[in-house]
């Protein structure tokens, strides 16, 4: 059998966590819902695919390339409608659970967890390892090949888990692996801010694709689809590809970086997670179980 890895959006998770476990606190009021719904979410996921290695991937700031391309890039328009430092400080705490538990982080300074996902899932398939990508963001639909598969949506505790693969993606969501840039280049993604073309929601943008099979086969037909403009379309395509696809940011960037671990050689620290445990009335982390599913990774 192929080793198997897990990679986590440590994002996705943290979002996750707060809303699902926002009314934990500390007896003195302090908030504790994401330090304790990262781990808890990722362990009963590590049990349940037992995988061989796993990675927890985070943000290192918004990329200043795409931000050159779109200044608007990942701007938020509204007010995150919670205290955002409280969040973060709580996120990196669970970071710190992570790293205590010998789990690997993923994380460089300027760089977004999505483009060093894209870079492990490169490096590790080329070895022929089987990996399962956890996140909620559709943009890794296009790193979807046979040996790697999505678990996405509400995962674990949450509810229900789909699992996308080469084979279901496209009966599942309306395009291939190989689409999916040209699809969400179509219909633009409001949580970057990044504008798709105007009038192209995402059965117009399905169809297209499944007639052309892709945005550059369309425009060499010279063929009319609906009320495109196509010399525009070519416009957003070629803004577009270059802010969402992460096999050219990872061709452009990181292909001859190493990849950044914050902690190589992470080792399992029962007296770290102590630590975390008591500043934040944490019991969970220390029972027999919970530390038996992260020390046998590896073994």
């Amino acid at each position: 059998m192929n080793r198997r890895l897990v990679i986590f959006d440590g994002n996705h998770l943290a979002y996750r966590a707060f809303y699902k476990f926002t009314n934990l606190k500390t007896l003195d009021g302090v908030r504790t819902g994401v330090v304790y719904g990262m781990p808890y979410v990722a362990e009963s996921l590590i049990r349940k695919l037992s995988p061989d290695k796993v990675i927890v991937a985070f943000d290192g700031g918004r990329s200043t390339y795409r931000l050159g391309l779109l200044p608007d890039y990942k701007k938020k328009n509204k007010k995150l409608g919670f205290d955002a430092d409280d969040f973060y400080r709580q996120r990196d705490t669970g970071r710190d659970i992570f790293m205590a538990l010998g789990i690997e982080i993923l994380w460089k300074k300027g760089f977004e967890a999505d483009d060093l996902i894209a870079m492990v899932t490169r490096r590790y398939s080329k070895k022929g390892w089987d990996i399962t990508i956890i996140s909620g963001d559709k943009d890794f639909n296009q790193l979807i090949v046979p040996r790697i598969r999505g678990l996405h949506g509400e995962v674990s505790v949450y509810g229900k888990t789909k699992s996308l693969n080469y084979k279901n993606l496209e009966k599942e969501v309306g395009y291939t692996p190989e689409q999916c840039v040209d699809y969400l280049s179509l219909l633009g993604d409001k949580s970057d801010n990044i504008p798709g073309y105007p009038g192209m929601g995402p059965v117009k943008s399905s169809q297209l694709l499944k007639k052309y099979g892709s945005i550059t086969e369309y425009l060499i037909s010279c063929e009319q689809f609906g009320q495109i403009d196509n010399k525009y379309l070519l416009e957003v395509w070629k803004l577009n590809r270059k802010l969402i696809d992460l096999k050219f940011f990872y061709r452009k960037f990181l292909i001859k970086e190493a990849i950044p671990i914050l902690n190589p050689n992470a080792k399992f620290n029962i007296e770290k997670i102590k630590l975390i445990c008591g500043e934040n009335e944490i019991n969970t982390f220390l029972k027999p179980q919970f530390i038996k599913t992260f020390k046998n990774l590896g073994q």
